[in-house]
């Protein structure tokens, strides 16, 4: 009866145990996810930013008599740092969806994609 009661303990210890580690690794994880949205917050401000001036390059060219402001050094300058802020700020919101993909994975609630789904998915980090 005793080794019964011994055994019991045990798994509802090492069950204890199980749930405890999973919803540290998962707070820890929600504290990635604010720190990354906060990222993301910022990141927006220099898009909004890199976007006015953009416009702001833009009308000066065409106030100067430029029929295609684009090809104007300054304005095409303007246009690869805002596409280039935007890329940052789309890549912390797909890890973003990672982490919470990997919270989900940890409850067992829903399987974890396998790396060749995501890379099939994604044909920019497909490798050739």
């Amino acid at each position: 009866m005793g080794a019964d009661y011994a055994g019991m303990a045990k798994k509802a210890f090492q069950a204890t145990w199980r749930i405890s580690r999973i919803l540290t690794v998962n707070l820890c994880r929600r504290g990635l996810i604010l720190g990354r949205y906060t990222l993301a917050c910022w990141q927006k401000q220099k898009v909004n930013r890199a976007m006015r001036r953009l416009g702001e390059q833009f009308f000066q060219a065409l106030e100067q008599g430029e029929t295609n402001p684009l090809v104007v050094s300054e304005v095409s300058a303007a246009v690869t740092r805002a596409k280039g802020v935007k890329e940052v700020k789309d890549r912390n919101y797909q890890a973003i969806a990672a982490i919470k993909a990997r919270i989900r994975a940890a409850w067992g609630t829903e399987p974890a994609p396998p790396p060749a789904a995501e890379a099939q998915d994604n044909p920019e980090t497909a490798a050739p």
